[in-house]
């Protein structure tokens, strides 16, 4: 497409591309807001955690103060965990410099109302760019494998799957699809979120990775002996409880797991565990809860975890926040808000949480054609400037289909052209000779989204001689001069100060065989 000349098309083609834009990303403030909420809570969390496994390694230094016979034992595997603590410190700090990276290119912290916030956070590109186009995903990626691959290496081999399913990092292989059919895991992870979803998504590998830190110094303190998390080693007092949801965020009625424990837990130990949302079910020391999401917007989990040792019932609260979505879906017209009649109107169709497959949509009085997965074409025949009401239909995961948005949809006519004589319109004033070089006149459908054309059918041309009052005219099929004697005679005979009148003219669109006249007149005067 090529680039306008006049600032009031550019502007207008400007404010398309950004209509376009806000309508394909289809992302609320409720939404950014609650990613900023969640990464805020992670980040948090992460200092607790930080903490918790400061002090289990002190726990595990001093082991052998009151155990004598553990010690060389203990020292054997303290320096495994010393290994662990510089490996994982390093991890953290390699997924802090990515989320560094990440808000640096979406212009760094501001404050807006007391609120510290990402400039451009709802920016869907940045994350893209970096790690899909890029391919620094594959170093992410990498990374994050080096680093569960070097923390199983830590355990003997009969131990290694069992580490391997404890620890909370994990990097799951991405299901293929029309979008990615190679299950490219940095196009799955990456792909079309905004730059607050992907800070938020390293800030939980973080967590990941602080969490299968102190997975791996829990198994490492349990084989220095049976009674390392005896109250005379390691306070019953000094223990967090943990939560840690499958997710951080859902749609409504998707399914949500979560492991509550003590950071220092026994698998002989069975902890007693509630919450405020169902029962929980309690193996090797770790409690599961599953229960629905509900609600909309950030919702909170909470509850205690017990544990009795020696007589003495320690109690820990829990907590966890995760964010609930609501499935919606919208209608994004590729050329403005508008429907026109006796054209092939682009439409893109987009649904969340629904398989694009599975969405339909409706609009009385139009014939819509599917083009592929989204995408569709649509023409209509009665204008409506109130709008028309269309539906869009979803199947949900029991099968039933379901109302899931819907909208008015304004339809109207192709407005008419501007008639042109000499790339001028309306009353002019030409050289003689210039004017009679032209061949004739040009249908201009000016300031117009589609790529439509008008053709001049017909029209009068009359000849008023300069100083008489009598005028001599021929009327003409076609948009030139060429098909009629009577036209070319005349313009032959024209001389300085001779008018010109184009009147009664009429023009046809492509692709129709409707013809209609054009109001107004172009007169155009011989010097």
């Amino acid at each position: 497409m090529s680039i306008p000349k006049e600032p009031r098309q550019l502007m207008i083609n400007l404010m398309y591309l950004v209509l376009t834009a806000m309508l394909a990303l289809n992302i609320t403030k409720e939404v950014l807001d609650a990613f900023s909420t969640i990464n805020t809570s992670i980040e948090t969390s992460n200092e607790g955690i930080a903490d918790k496994n400061k002090r289990m390694y002190t726990a595990f230094q001093h082991i052998a103060d009151k155990r004598p016979e553990l010690k060389v034992k203990a020292d054997s595997l303290y320096k495994i965990a010393e290994i662990i603590r510089t490996e994982s410190q390093s991890m953290d700090d390699k997924l802090s410099k990515w989320k560094d990276q990440i808000v640096t290119s979406a212009g760094g912290w501001v404050t807006e109302g007391g609120t510290k916030r990402i400039k451009f956070m709802d920016d869907i590109d940045i994350a893209a760019r970096l790690f899909i186009e890029e391919k620094k995903g594959d170093v992410v990626k990498k990374q994050l494998e080096d680093y569960i691959n070097s923390m199983v290496a830590k355990v003997p081999q009969d131990q290694q799957a069992d580490i391997r399913k404890s620890l909370p990092l994990k990097i799951n292989a991405i299901e293929k699809s029309d979008l990615n059919p190679g299950g490219d895991w940095s196009f799955g992870t990456f792909h079309n979120i905004p730059v607050i979803a992907s800070v938020t998504l390293f800030s939980k590998w973080q967590s990941d990775v602080k969490n299968s830190e102190s997975v791996m110094i829990e198994h490492l303190m349990s084989q220095v002996g049976d009674e390392v998390f005896d109250s005379t080693v390691y306070k019953i007092d000094g223990l967090m409880a943990v939560a840690v949801p499958s997710t951080n965020y859902a749609l409504a009625g998707d399914e949500i797991t979560a492991n509550i424990a003590l950071a220092s837990y026994s698998k002989s130990a069975n902890p007693v565990v509630t919450s405020n949302v169902g029962g929980a079910t309690v193996k090797d020391g770790v409690g599961v809860i599953k229960f629905k999401a509900n609600g909309t917007g950030v919702q909170t989990v909470r509850g205690t975890i017990s544990l009795t040792v020696k007589g003495k019932t320690e109690t820990q609260p829990w907590t966890f926040n995760y964010t609930v979505g609501t499935a919606g879906a919208s209608l994004q017209l590729d050329a403005m808000n508008v429907m026109y009649i006796g054209l092939d109107n682009p439409v893109t169709l987009s649904a969340s949480g629904y398989n694009i497959e599975d969405v339909s949509w409706d609009m009385p009085g139009a014939t819509i054609s599917k083009v592929s997965s989204g995408k569709y074409t649509v023409k209509v025949t009665t204008p409506n400037y109130q709008g028309v009401d269309y539906t869009i239909s979803a199947k949900n995961k029991a099968g039933q289909v379901v109302k899931v948005g819907g909208g008015k949809m304004r339809v109207r006519t192709v407005p008419a052209p501007v008639i042109k004589f000499a790339s001028k319109t309306g009353s002019i004033i030409l050289p003689a000779n210039q004017a009679k070089a032209q061949l004739g006149l040009v249908a201009e459908l000016e300031n117009f989204i589609y790529n439509y054309r008008y053709t001049v059918s017909s029209f009068r041309f009359t000849r008023m001689a300069k100083g008489s009052d009598e005028e001599q005219y021929a009327d003409i099929t076609g948009p030139t001069f060429a098909g009629s004697a009577a036209a070319q005679a005349l313009i032959k005979a024209s001389k300085p100060g001779d008018v010109w009148y184009f009147e009664n003219i009429k023009v046809i669109g492509q692709n129709t065989t409707n013809v209609r006249p054009v109001d107004g007149a172009v007169i155009v005067k011989l010097r």
